[in-house]
């Protein structure tokens, strides 16, 4: 199953947009979806640390974009082939096999938004490939149970220290570029997911806040004065780092707006039902990283935003902790749950 090239899809913009903050989204209202389609590799090494090799070459289907292999071969690799081609044990796999991530796959967002679409594509291929993993991905609990909803029962990991040769692998193509999203591939993936794990309960919290309060960066640095509001306007608070897997997605499933700050909580609005609510508390330095706002455009939900000073301005967006304006906060929450 392929998917040929798009014309450019325009994304909705934030419910709530300031004049003032247009320039956060300019470079994401218009995109273009890369061709998508499988190729098939033959005779081809997988590492354990997650790269595909041959003839002597990193093959650049290992990486999520083309300047992350640039930097990867500042590396030795000439040491890297070394080892891999003459000291670690060799594994033929003969089954044909399928090769769906990247550099990048580990992360909650990455596999939701770049690596389940990408198997998607090639879902009707499923029961005859055997899916090929490094052995990290066998201890993260979301992708193992991701697999089983797409009816996954090939599975197979690379060990530490091996290498696996295929005589035959499948590697589909992203299904946009990373930060974007193919929106039909997307919901079909939405939809995947919330028939295996998002049952619709009666009762279940409606108004969803996902604090990032025990995370190491990008926390909200008074988080206290933020919940203090959330909770005037019935929010419930939760810290996913306490839940399943599948817990996460029934409580995203079931709600009807959704609040946290950017980061991978975040990604859980690709569980809930479209014309809902999301918002982004978001750091007003960074135009950069749209990916939450591509996300809810794409799966048809309501996206709302609130720019925040970051707690130290010098500081990379991706790590800085967030001060969030409590008066703002009432203002957004008000639109939010007003429209």
């Amino acid at each position: 199953m392929t998917h040929g090239p798009k014309a450019a899809l325009r994304r909705k913009l934030p419910v709530n947009l300031r004049p003032e903050d247009l320039w956060l989204f300019e470079y994401a209202p218009e995109y273009e979806t890369p061709p998508a389609g499988p190729i098939e590799i033959e005779n081809v090494r997988a590492s354990a640390d997650g790269l595909l090799f041959k003839g002597g070459r990193i093959l650049p289907e290992s990486f999520v974009v083309p300047a992350n292999l640039e930097q990867w071969k500042k590396r030795s690799v000439v040491k890297f082939l070394a080892s891999n081609y003459l000291l670690r044990k060799r594994r033929r796999l003969a089954s044909p096999a399928a090769w769906v991530i990247d550099d990048w796959s580990g992360g909650y967002y990455h596999w939701f938004a770049d690596t389940l679409p990408r198997l998607y594509t090639i879902r009707d291929r499923i029961p005859e490939l055997v899916l090929l993993f490094p052995h990290r991905y066998e201890k993260l609990g979301f992708a193992r149970r991701s697999l089983e909803a797409f009816g996954v029962k090939k599975l197979e990991f690379i060990k530490q220290g091996e290498v696996v040769l295929c005589q035959k692998l499948v590697v589909p193509a992203h299904t946009a570029h990373t930060g974007n999203h193919d929106d039909e591939v997307l919901r079909g993936v939405r939809d995947i997911l919330v028939r295996a794990f998002g049952k619709q309960e009666a009762g279940a919290p409606e108004r969803v806040y996902i604090s990032r309060g025990k995370a190491p960066i990008r926390r909200v640095k008074n988080e206290e004065e933020v919940l203090r509001v959330l909770r005037e306007f019935d929010f419930e608070v939760f810290h996913f780092e306490d839940y399943t897997f599948e817990e996460q997605v029934k409580i995203a499933a079931n709600a009807r707006h959704l609040v946290s700050s950017h980061g991978a909580g975040l990604t859980n609005m690709l569980f809930m039902s479209p014309g809902r609510s999301v918002m982004e508390l978001r750091n007003r330095t960074d135009a950069i990283d749209n990916c939450y706002f591509t996300m809810a455009s794409a799966l048809n939900l309501n996206y709302y935003y609130q720019a925040c000073e970051p707690e130290n301005s010098e500081e990379d967006p991706h790590s800085a902790n967030l001060l969030v304006d409590a008066e703002a906060l009432k203002e957004n929450l008000s639109l939010m749950l007003g429209s």
